[in-house]
C-alpha cells in the first residue's frame, strides 16, 4: 500500500512540474520540441504526442465537458517505445516490401496507411524489423503491424497487415517493461478474434484484372497438338515492372493466391486456375500466355497475346488465338472470361481500425435465419406475409430468429431495392381495367425502369399457372412495412440493428448449357460500389454478411473493402437446380476453394448437398469458414436439429414462425448489446464514423483525475 501511494505521489508532482520541465528540457535539447502554452478552452486531439510540430502534453478526458480543458483533464504520460517484430519461419518479403506499423494515436498514423510508421529492418535477410518511438498518451494505445509497397507515384500500397479483432495493446504502465519481440501476424493466440490472422489490403491505388480458366473447356489445339496435361505461364509485356501477377490452382486446403513461379502453373481441363494481376491505375499494359507440355519444358506450343484495349468494361469474354511460337501460324482457340476489378470511390476513407472479413467466431451457436423474412410467398400459399417485405422481415425477431436473408439489385438509375426475381409481369393498361390472361402482360426486367418507373408500375406474379395482382402494394398509400420494391436504405432503418442480415446480391448467372439467367447490362462495379455505399452508409454497425450465387461479386466486394463479410451461395450438385457453367458453383468442394482463394468468410451450399452426407459440413467447418445451409427441405423440424448437432454456422429456411426456434429460444443471439458494440466497428471500418456507437471511453490507466 505504502509503494502505490508513493507512485501516486511522484506522478502527482511530476504532473504538477512537467511544463517546466519540459520548457527546460526543450532549452538543452534534450527534447527538440517546445511545450506549447494551452489557452482556456483549448480543444487538443485525443491524445498528446511528440511530433516534429510540437508536444501536445494533455489529453482531454472529462465526463461533463469532454472538448474542453478543465480542472478534472488529465495530463499525457510520456514513453519511449521500441517495436520489435519478427517475420514468422518461412515468410518472405519481396524486394519493394517493407514494413510499417499503424495505430489508433496520432504519433502511430492514427490507422492511415499513409501515416503508419516505416520500420528498419536488423538484418540482411529481412526478417527483423524494429522502431523507436515517442509516445505520450493518458490511455492504452492500440497497433498493428502491416507490410506495404510503394508505386511510381510514391503512393503506398497495401500488401498485407494484422487483423485481429482487437489490435496489439499496449499499456501506458509497460513504460517500465521491456518490449520484447512480436511475431508479424500473431497476437492473442486463446482469444476470440486473435491468433495468426492475415489479410490482404484493399484497393486503392491499383486495379485488379482476374483472367479465369473456371470452365470445363478453354482451350482447343489442332488435332496434331492436344496434349492432355499442359503448363501456363503469363509475362507482361513492358519495360517496367508495375504488374503483380499472382496464380491460384484450386486444391483443398492449398488454394490461396501465390506469386506466379518462373516455371508457371499445370492445367488440364477441368482444373480451375485464376490469374490475379495487380496494376497502377494508370498503367494497362498487354501480356503474353504461353501454352507448355507439361511434360516438356521448351518449346512453347503455343502462345496467346492479351491486348488492354481487349479488356473493355467490368468484364466480358475473350476469344483468342493461340498462335505457334515461331511461324505465328494460327494453331487453335483459347476462351477466356475475365474480371476488371476497381477501387471504391472513397477507398481512402477506409482504415486500418478493423476487419470483419472473416470474422465469425466458431464458438457461436448455430443462427436460425428467416428466408426473406418468413419465406417464399408468391409460390407458397401458405405463407401469411408478402415475402421481401419490411413487415415480413421485423416477424422474424418475434420468432426468436436472429438473421433475416433478403436479396437486393439495382435499377435502371442505379438505386439498390429488394427483390427476388429479376423482374416481373406488368402492363400498361390502366389500374381499373381487370386482366385475366397472361398474355395481356409482358415481363419486364428491374433493369430496364428507373426507380419512379418502377413505383408506378402494375405488379403480377404467376402463381402455379395463374395470375395474382400485387399492385394494391406498390402504391403510395400501401403501408411502408408492406410494400414492395423497398428501398435497401429504407428496409437498413426500419429493421433493428439486433437483427441480423444476409444481404444477397443478385446477379444473372450464365448456365452449363450455355443459356442466361436473365441479361444484365450495369456496370458491375458501379453495381457493387452502389450497394456497399448504401450499406456504410445505413447498414453498417449490426451482424451483416453480403452473398450472392456470383463468385465474382464476392471476389469485389472482397478487395474493396474491409468492414462487410461476403460468403458464396451455391446450389452444388442438386436434383431441383440446374448447374451454372462456373465450375466453382458446381460443388461444395470449389465452393470452399473459391472461399479460400478469395479469403471470404464462407460458403452457403443448398441442404442437399448433405443429403446422405451430413458430416460433408465438415470440410468447410475445419478450414475455419462458415457454412450456411439453405433449401425447402429445411423446413422439416428433425432435420434442422440434425444439422443444428453438426455446428453448421446457420440455417435458412422458410416458416420460421412455425419450426423455428420460438419455443425453447430465450431471445435472438444478437440482442446482446456486446455483440452490438463488436460490430459498431464496421462504421469505424469503412469510414463512416469515428467512434463506435453506444461504446464506452475508454478509461486512463493509471493517471490520477486533477482537482
Amino acid at each position: 500500500m505504502y509503494r502505490v501511494l508513493k507512485s501516486i505521489s511522484i506522478l502527482y508532482k511530476l504532473a504538477l512540474f512537467w511544463p517546466l520541465f519540459c520548457t527546460a528540457a526543450a532549452t538543452f535539447h534534450a527534447f527538440p520540441i517546445p511545450f506549447p502554452a494551452l489557452a482556456p478552452n483549448t480543444v487538443v486531439n485525443e491524445s498528446s504526442v511528440f511530433s516534429s510540430a510540437q508536444l501536445q502534453a494533455f489529453k482531454v478526458f472529462d465526463e461533463e465537458r469532454p472538448n474542453e480543458i478543465t480542472g478534472r483533464s488529465y495530463l499525457c504520460v510520456p514513453f519511449f517505445r521500441i517495436f520489435n517484430v519478427a517475420l514468422p519461419s518461412g515468410f518472405q518479403l519481396s524486394p519493394d516490401e517493407a514494413v510499417a506499423v499503424s495505430g489508433d494515436h496520432q504519433a502511430l498514423g492514427a490507422w492511415s496507411i499513409t501515416k503508419a510508421l516505416p520500420l528498419r529492418a536488423q538484418n540482411k535477410q529481412r526478417t527483423k524489423w524494429y522502431l523507436r518511438q515517442w509516445i505520450c498518451a493518458s490511455r492504452r494505445v492500440y497497433y498493428r503491424y502491416l507490410i506495404y509497397t510503394l508505386n511510381a507515384d510514391g503512393e503506398r500500397v497495401l500488401r498485407r497487415w494484422e487483423a485481429q479483432q482487437v489490435a496489439r495493446m499496449l499499456q501506458t504502465y509497460e513504460i517500465y517493461r521491456s518490449p520484447g519481440t512480436d511475431i508479424f501476424g500473431e497476437a492473442y493466440a486463446r482469444s476470440v478474434g486473435g491468433g495468426q490472422w492475415l489479410e490482404p489490403g484493399w484497393l486503392q491505388h491499383e486495379y485488379v484484372i482476374e483472367l479465369k480458366f473456371i470452365w470445363q473447356q478453354h482451350l482447343q489445339l489442332s488435332g496434331q497438338i492436344n496434349p492432355v496435361k499442359l503448363r501456363l505461364k503469363l509475362k507482361p509485356l513492358s519495360l517496367l515492372d508495375n504488374t503483380r501477377i499472382e496464380v491460384s490452382r484450386y486444391a483443398y486446403n492449398r488454394s490461396s493466391f501465390r506469386l506466379q513461379s518462373r516455371q508457371g502453373i499445370r492445367y488440364n481441363e477441368g482444373a480451375i486456375v485464376i490469374y490475379r494481376l495487380s496494376q497502377p491505375l494508370d498503367v494497362a499494359n498487354a501480356f503474353r500466355l504461353s501454352i507448355y507440355d507439361l511434360d516438356r519444358s521448351q518449346p512453347a506450343l503455343g502462345e496467346v497475346y492479351i491486348l488492354p484495349e481487349q479488356l473493355r468494361g467490368s468484364r466480358g469474354i475473350l476469344q483468342l488465338a493461340v498462335q505457334h511460337p515461331s511461324s505465328q501460324q494460327v494453331i487453335g482457340q483459347l476462351t477466356l472470361p475475365y474480371l476488371v476489378v476497381q477501387p471504391l470511390p472513397r477507398a481512402d476513407d477506409i482504415n486500418l481500425s478493423g476487419s470483419f472479413q472473416r470474422y465469425w467466431p466458431n464458438n457461436w451457436p448455430t443462427l436460425d435465419v428467416g428466408n426473406r423474412g418468413l419465406g417464399l410467398s408468391y409460390h407458397q400459399a401458405s405463407t401469411s406475409l408478402v415475402e421481401n417485405t419490411i413487415e415480413s422481415f421485423l416477424a422474424v425477431p418475434k420468432a426468436k430468429g436472429d438473421m433475416v436473408q433478403l436479396d437486393v439489385q439495382l435499377t435502371r438509375d442505379y438505386v439498390p431495392i429488394v427483390w427476388r426475381g429479376f423482374g416481373f409481369y406488368t402492363t400498361n393498361s390502366v389500374s381499373t381495367q381487370p386482366i385475366v390472361d397472361r398474355f395481356d402482360l409482358r415481363y419486364v426486367l428491374i433493369r430496364q425502369l428507373s426507380y419512379a418507373e418502377l413505383k408506378a408500375s402494375r405488379v403480377f406474379i404467376l402463381k402455379r399457372w395463374s395470375l395474382q395482382e400485387y399492385t394494391h402494394l406498390n402504391v403510395r398509400n400501401a403501408s411502408q412495412l408492406q410494400r414492395l420494391f423497398p428501398r435497401l436504405s429504407e428496409v437498413y432503418d426500419a429493421l433493428p440493428r439486433s437483427l441480423g442480415l444476409i444481404v444477397e446480391i443478385k446477379w444473372p448467372q450464365l448456365m452449363a448449357s450455355g443459356a442466361l439467367e436473365s441479361t444484365q447490362t450495369h456496370n458491375k462495379n458501379i453495381y457493387v460500389d452502389r450497394i456497399i455505399e448504401t450499406t456504410a452508409r445505413y447498414g453498417c454497425g449490426r451482424p451483416l454478411i453480403f452473398a450472392s450465387f456470383d463468385a465474382d461479386i464476392c471476389s469485389m466486394v472482397r478487395l474493396k473493402q474491409t468492414a462487410f463479410p461476403v460468403m458464396l451461395l451455391t446450389t452444388g450438385k442438386t436434383n431441383i437446380w440446374d448447374a451454372y457453367m462456373d465450375l466453382r458453383t458446381q460443388s461444395f468442394l470449389q465452393a470452399i476453394n473459391f472461399a479460400e482463394s478469395a479469403e471470404i468468410l464462407g460458403t452457403a451450399p443448398h441442404v442437399q448437398n448433405f443429403q446422405h452426407n451430413q458430416e460433408l459440413v465438415d470440410l468447410g467447418l475445419d478450414m475455419l469458414q462458415v457454412v450456411f445451409l439453405w433449401g425447402s427441405d429445411l423446413r422439416n423440424q428433425e432435420l434442422l436439429e440434425q444439422f443444428r448437432a453438426f455446428d453448421v454456422t446457420g440455417l435458412i429456411y422458410d416458416h420460421i414462425e412455425r419450426v423455428g426456434p420460438a419455443e425453447w429460444k430465450r431471445a435472438p443471439f444478437f440482442q446482446a448489446p456486446q455483440l452490438l458494440e463488436v460490430f459498431g466497428g464496421q462504421c469505424v471500418a469503412i469510414g463512416n464514423s469515428t467512434t463506435v456507437l453506444g461504446a464506452k471511453p475508454t478509461k486512463p490507466t493509471i493517471w490520477p483525475k486533477m482537482r
